[in-house]
């Protein structure tokens, strides 16, 4: 039950934005958006897949500030060569991908067939995924997170950014989607 929303009295499209802007991963997303109701979870999912279209070039952005602004030595210059290294890879691979599964597979095959290899395809990924988090605790020093984690600066920094994440969501909520500045959009 989303208390906050509830007790702020926002709107089924307000709500499912705030909730789409705020909460991290897209399945949640979705399943918290819900339980506003049908509009909600429209609003919620829409917030998210903006955000997750916005990751790439958001990376690149910050790969270029940190290269040219933040690292950057007195009088060097800053080639593409360093924002490529800085540049996290995955995303283009996440880019092609999406690319061949729109415009080649999805017209070659049809929805239906994609729709069933995906759905044995999913059983390999829940795998991955379970043996991606197995490995990271196999590989997970508590000694070390303990010592980083002493004074409690890691825990203000999550702290600060989320109150930081919630405060802009719900600003950008209410400017956009409140009636007051612009017309509310239909959902349909």
């Amino acid at each position: 039950e989303p208390v906050i929303i509830k007790a702020c009295s926002m709107s089924p499209i307000m709500g499912g934005a705030l909730i789409g802007g705020t909460v991290d991963s897209t399945g949640a997303v979705a399943v918290a958006g819900s339980v506003l109701g049908g509009e909600a979870e429209k609003a919620a999912v829409l917030v998210k897949m903006i955000q997750n279209i916005l990751i790439g070039f958001i990376a690149f952005f910050v790969a270029l500030f940190f290269a040219t602004r933040v690292d950057k030595k007195s009088g060097q210059k800053v080639g593409a060569g360093e924002i490529w290294t800085r540049f996290p890879k995955f995303i283009i691979g996440f880019f092609v991908a999406s690319l061949v599964a729109s415009f080649i597979i999805l017209p070659l095959a049809g929805a239906d067939q994609v729709k069933a290899v995906n759905g044995v395809l999913d059983q390999y990924k829940n795998w991955c995924f379970v043996l991606a988090f197995v490995s990271i605790g196999l590989d997970t020093n508590f000694r070390d997170i303990a010592r980083q984690m002493k004074g409690g600066k890691p825990l203000w920094l999550y702290i600060v950014g989320q109150t930081f994440n919630i405060v802009l969501t719900f600003a950008m909520v209410w400017f956009l989607l409140s009636g007051a500045v612009f017309p509310i959009p239909a959902l349909d």
